[in-house]
């Protein structure tokens, strides 16, 4: 018994040694406070021709993250839709969205919260149409197929051009399509119309292959794109979250002072025509601010027309979806 005894309290032993042992580095290993261990931040590009895209280029966000103890990853979708699903399992922390995948996400109680406005124009978000079609306003497009990638910027802009023809979604054939889907739909003649962005929409009429039926600028529509980050990430790093908007900031100045050579970059690593790049360049109007009131109102109205269209189905306020906080700091 006595020997029986001993073993049993020496393997007792031992495994409270193993306990300890695997305690202790789990606490070495994870969560620790020590400053060993380094950050991941995963930032997301959301399609088209942006500046994240530029400062991946350039290495800037792995040169500012490197000061503070933390490395990059890099991923990238197609639309707002598949993006919001990267936030939902942590496997997005940075990107940018429209105004109505702002709403929608929200609605859907998505973690993430708006941290700066990067645009106003929705990134020239429009309908067009083959060059011989006959079809000439939105009142044209009633019973017609209509290709669009569901819950997206131009989605959302669709739904604002009809509301302000007196039609809604209803009145059409909607073809849900993801943008390299949609395209081809498009060009082979298998939709009649199609809501999409830039680069698509300049593409297209470069190539005299469409024309815009209505677009955020003919129809005076403003149509946010906005900066967030996943809730967690940046209530547990604010100060990951500030260099990630100061990088921004540092991808906005060089672009609006380096307009062809950003369009050389771009056009290399998209592979796209460098004309075309040089007119999106151009013609858009980079910025990385707090959101203003008028912002804000245009995103209340977004969110007030998808919750009448039926589209979400709890109001949306929007002054619970941002945070001016890390943007202010940015800037300073």
């Amino acid at each position: 018994m006595r020997k029986s005894t001993r073993k049993t309290t020496r393997f007792g032993l031992l495994s409270l040694f193993i306990i300890i042992a695997l305690t202790l580095t789990a606490c070495g290993s994870g969560g620790s406070k020590s400053g060993d261990d380094k950050v991941t931040v995963n930032i997301a590009v959301n399609g088209g021709l942006n500046l994240l895209s530029v400062a991946k280029e350039k290495g800037w966000f792995e040169e500012e993250f490197a000061k503070l103890n933390a490395n990059v990853e890099w991923h990238e979708f197609q639309s707002s839709v598949p993006l919001l699903e990267g936030i939902v399992s942590n496997r997005v922390d940075f990107s940018f969205i429209g105004d109505g995948t702002v709403v929608t996400g929200k609605a859907a109680n998505s973690p993430f919260t708006v941290i700066s406005t990067i645009g106003v124009q929705g990134n020239q978000n429009s309908v067009i149409v083959k060059t011989d079609s006959p079809i000439q306003s939105i009142a044209d497009l009633k019973g017609k197929k209509v290709a669009v990638a569901k819950g997206s910027s131009a989605h959302i802009f669709l739904i604002k051009a009809l509301e302000k023809n007196g039609m809604k979604e209803s009145d059409l054939k909607i073809v849900q399509l993801q943008p390299d889907e949609a395209n081809s739909a498009f060009q082979t003649g298998s939709v009649d119309a199609w809501a999409t962005w830039d680069p698509f929409v300049t593409t297209e009429l470069k190539a005299n292959r469409a024309r815009i039926v209505e677009s955020v600028e003919t129809m005076n529509i403003v149509a946010p794109a906005l900066m967030i980050g996943r809730d967690k990430f940046i209530e547990e790093h604010p100060e990951l979250t500030t260099a990630f908007l100061k990088v921004y900031q540092k991808s906005v100045d060089w672009v609006n002072g380096n307009k062809d050579e950003a369009a050389a970059l771009l056009a290399e690593q998209k592979k796209m025509d460098l004309e075309l790049v040089k007119t999106l360049v151009n013609y858009t109007n980079y910025i990385n601010t707090p959101v203003t009131a008028d912002v804000q109102a245009a995103m209340q109205s977004t969110a007030d027309i998808l919750l009448e269209a039926g589209t979400i189905k709890d109001k949306v306020d929007i002054s619970k979806t941002f945070n001016n906080t890390f943007i202010e700091e940015a800037l300073k």
